[in-house]
């Protein structure tokens, strides 16, 4: 059986398919110049010209037309069995590495939603306070707050703003303040002097407490410490269920969005794409 080298043929579908070198290169995480050689391997070894190169424009001839109709066909035939037999009697979990704060608060209600539409797929979450490498960890999407992944693929999830909560209702400007340690990746995120500024109130003195995840600040308010400033969103669930009140006062928009990172070579997973689905809601 003669077969062409497959991270040849592989670069080559990615190509046809973007009508990008640059564009394959961003999915297989790679540069475009080693997507070209790639390509150019493959030609070489076919003996035929598969795209027309013009300025950094790329096109298929009709030659890699063809070849791409069989290409493409072939390679989703070895994906969907591949997965078939991977997924079986023993599937392998889909991992999810998440902040804690999304890990315990936000989450759980979209897994449920995914569990629903891939019963058939187990799960194992991490609760990861900071960055970690994905495949070697071998962690298939880190859900995170903001961050610079310039080797991965992003994806939006929502955007958050901090509003002040507490246990029970009350005027702020006589409770004690609780701030939340964000860790030393992120210096984006606004607190207590920047929600003072823009909302002027008699307090005094500064936070009196903190803690380095949001879960844990939660269990601070809870326990009638103080007041917190914390993203709504995740901890929607806290306050619909009236075990954390909204207090009255403004709100001041986080920077930076929530976001899932994942790896460009997981873009065709149909696990990954159905959770990201759940996550879309």
């Amino acid at each position: 059986m003669k077969l062409p080298p497959l991270n040849a043929l592989r670069a080559f579908e990615c190509a046809a398919r973007t009508g990008s070198f640059s564009a394959a290169g961003a999915e297989l995480g790679v540069t475009s110049a080693a997507v070209s050689l790639q390509v150019k391997n493959l030609e070489d070894w076919l003996g035929l010209q598969l795209f027309s190169r013009r300025a950094n424009r790329i096109r298929l001839t009709d030659a890699g037309r063809d070849y791409y109709a069989n290409a493409a066909s072939a390679l989703r035939d070895i994906a969907g069995f591949t997965q078939a037999l991977s997924e079986g009697a023993n599937p392998r979990p889909l991992v999810i590495s998440a902040t804690p704060a999304l890990a315990h608060m936000w989450l759980p209600a979209r897994l449920a939603d995914f569990a629903k539409a891939r019963p058939d797929v187990p799960v194992l979450l991490r609760a990861e306070s900071e960055e970690t490498d994905l495949e070697a960890e071998g962690i298939d999407v880190r859900l995170c707050y903001g961050g610079e992944h310039p080797d991965y693929r992003i994806e939006e999830l929502f955007r958050d703003r901090l509003v002040p909560v507490a246990a029970e209702t009350g005027a702020l400007a006589e409770m004690p303040l609780i701030s939340v340690n964000w860790g030393l990746s992120i210096s984006t995120v606004p607190g207590w002097p920047q929600y003072f500024a823009a909302y002027p109130q008699d307090h005094s003195g500064p936070p009196l407490y903190s803690a380095g995840s949001v879960p844990a600040v939660v269990s601070m308010v809870q326990a009638s410490l103080g007041a917190a400033l914390l993203p709504e969103q995740v901890v929607a669930g806290e306050i619909s269920a009236g075990r954390l009140v909204r207090l009255p006062g403004g709100a001041l928009e986080m920077p930076r969005p929530y976001v899932a990172v994942s790896a460009h070579h997981n873009v065709r997973s149909r696990r990954l794409s159905a959770f990201l689905d759940a996550l879309r809601g």
